[in-house]
């Protein structure tokens, strides 16, 4: 690998104070690379200024399922407006703002938003993989389950979030390493949670937590070449986890 970092963010859900302070910290040079896992929108107090924030920044970030809420939303919206008619889709009243508030510049960056990035044995998604898909072969239906995925069960079948046994595992207990070293967000943790092919960063910012920067120097051997960076979260914004 050249001279460079990979620093890879958790979810930040509008944590723009954090993410400005946690950036200090980890002080990228010009040649660094800069991955948010996803979920930059909702929750928290700055999601706005925070997206606009990123693309002035260009900060890279891959596809979370908050993004491409507001991505259905906006389709739903343009489309009733057209007709005349009233959209079915509803948003809360926050959410509603978020999405009043944002430009047609946004809504592009958004829609540009991959549902991975690869760099070598490394690969950043949002939630999770299951180890059937092949991600240069993926169909839509595979890459949207990417932004949601949480718990599989024995048999390695999707397990819906209220449907969820004691018996079923993450899906990173499962996962094989067949996609390389996966780094994600979603699920909010209290610590890092390393599994044998894969990370979660999201240690839940928004609720109280931290914000995780993970500094990978080596993209060809990322279990073994990384560090953590963290800084506490200023207050608990939300506490809906789900």
């Amino acid at each position: 690998m050249e001279n460079f970092k990979i620093i890879i963010y958790g979810d930040l859900h509008g944590c723009l104070e954090e993410f400005k302070e946690l950036r200090t910290k980890v002080n990228p040079s010009s040649e660094d690379r800069e991955i948010i896992v996803g979920d930059i929108l909702d929750r928290g107090p700055h999601s706005n200024k925070l997206l606009k924030y990123i693309q002035e920044e260009n900060i890279e970030c891959v596809m979370g399922n908050h993004e491409y809420k507001y991505l259905k939303y906006k389709k739903h919206h343009d489309k009733h407006i057209e007709i005349g008619k009233t959209i079915p889709m509803k948003f809360t009243q926050d959410k509603q703002d978020i999405f009043n508030n944002m430009t047609e510049k946004d809504f592009k960056y958004l829609q540009s938003l991959p549902f991975y990035i690869k760099i070598d044995n490394l690969t950043i998604l949002h939630a999770g993989i299951q180890n059937k898909i092949d991600l240069d072969n993926a169909r839509k239906k595979d890459l949207e389950r990417l932004t949601w995925m949480r718990k599989l069960d024995i048999s390695q079948n999707l397990v819906s979030l209220n449907s969820e046994k004691e018996e079923d595992k993450w899906w990173s207990e499962y996962y094989d390493g067949n996609q390389g070293i996966i780094v994600y967000g979603h699920q909010p943790f209290d610590e890092v949670k390393i599994d044998k092919f894969a990370i979660g960063i999201d240690t839940g910012c928004v609720f109280g937590g931290n914000l995780t920067a993970l500094v990978i120097q080596d993209t060809s051997r990322p279990m073994c070449s990384y560090s953590i960076v963290q800084i506490d979260a200023k207050k608990e914004y939300n506490s809906d986890k789900y």
